[in-house]
């Protein structure tokens, strides 16, 4: 075949042979500044996704669909790089993740505990899990700290499917729910303060291949419109929280629920027998509980704050004995004693599934209400 030439741009230049010029590489839409938002502006991302199986995209369109200014409700819209409402109120987009809490937490190492001695045979986990991991998972997870070899995702722990239905996971950190929520068909939004957690869980969903979206919000202030998410979901987060704050959520929970969405948060209980020892044991030291000490919940309580949100239908269910996070598919990270506590945890709420009275005993509680 004859090879094909073409001449230079200046008038009457050489002949270049097109096989000998430099083979730039293309970038992938991902690595270009901004690319996102460009897409959204022209109007195109809604439903896009890459071929490349292992990323995602920042579903724009959807997400101002359900999105609302939090300071006055009103709709929101793309300019200058930014969201902003009709109000003059307006939110800057990091690395395609709107920040609606002015106080944003940029810690990327956990302040409380000395970095992980991270293993190098365990390259393909994201770093700020491994950092992370007791402050997200529990102190069961001191083993798992630095050699973690998988991801620990839970299995989506309700029955019902996600058939494209949009979920807010309040206190997402990393996402590990959120990703487990994407896996069982819903469209999640993942929130938390922690930026840095943000941004670890774009990069996890992406590699694991979920399909998430992550902002930055505060628990009681959620930048959604009203009746416009189907499904709020919350675990180990509340508990950290001050009690009128968790009113609130409850509250903005009722707020952007449709009619017939579900409200599905872990609460650890008052006179669950571990949490007894450790409310004792912080007396004898009088301890004043800090910023993330951890909050116990009645029963009467927890009724109190669902009926006051106007939500109803409400199931308290065992989540755990012994532990505020028992879950049965991380056995292979946990030492010999953290697999016994999460066994009988695991009996625990068997036996509870059928004498219902054993629920009230539970460390830890599934709390789940509807918007009628």
């Amino acid at each position: 075949m004859e090879r094909r030439r073409f001449r230079g741009l200046r008038k009457g230049g050489p002949p270049v042979d097109a096989k000998s010029l430099p083979q730039l590489p293309i970038p992938k839409y991902n690595q270009v500044p901004n690319f996102k938002i460009v897409l959204t502006v022209l109007g195109i991302l809604g439903e896009y996704r890459s071929n490349n199986s292992d990323m995602t995209t920042l579903s724009s369109s959807r997400l101002l669909e359900v999105h609302a200014c939090p300071h006055d409700g009103s709709a929101l819209r793309f300019h200058g790089g930014a969201l902003a409402c009709a109000q003059g109120h307006s939110f800057a987009v990091e690395q395609g993740i709107p920040l609606f809490f002015e106080g944003a937490r940029r810690e990327e190492l956990p302040g409380n505990m000395a970095p992980a001695q991270l293993s190098p045979r365990v390259e393909a986990i994201d770093p700020f899990v491994d950092h992370w991991l007791v402050n997200t998972h529990g102190n069961l997870y001191w083993r798992a700290r630095g050699r973690l070899r998988r991801y620990p995702i839970p299995p989506w722990p309700h029955r019902a499917q996600g058939q494209g239905k949009v979920l807010v996971d309040v206190g997402c950190s990393w996402g590990r729910w959120s990703i487990a929520a994407a896996r069982v068909g819903y469209r999640p939004i993942g929130v938390d303060v922690h930026l840095d957690a943000l941004n670890a869980g774009g990069r996890v969903s992406r590699q694991v291949g979920a399909t998430c979206d992550f902002i930055c919000a505060s628990a009681d202030q959620l930048p959604f419109r009203s009746e416009s998410v189907d499904f709020i979901f919350s675990y180990s987060v509340l508990q950290h929280l001050d009690r009128q704050k968790v009113l609130r959520f409850f509250r903005e929970a009722g707020r952007i629920l449709k009619p017939q969405g579900r409200c599905l948060v872990q609460l650890p209980n008052t006179i669950g027998p571990y949490n007894l020892v450790r409310r004792i044991w912080r007396g004898i030291r009088r301890r004043i509980p800090g910023p993330f000490e951890m909050r116990y919940w009645s029963r009467r309580q927890i009724s109190e704050a669902v009926a006051q949100a106007g939500l109803s239908r409400l199931e308290i269910r065992a989540d755990g004995y012994f532990s505020q996070n028992p879950q049965l598919t991380d056995l292979d990270m946990l030492s010999a004693a953290g697999k016994l506590v999460v066994l009988t945890s695991y009996a625990g709420c068997k036996a509870a599934s059928f004498v219902p009275f054993f629920t009230r005993f539970a460390d830890s509680f599934w709390v789940e209400a509807r918007k009628e």
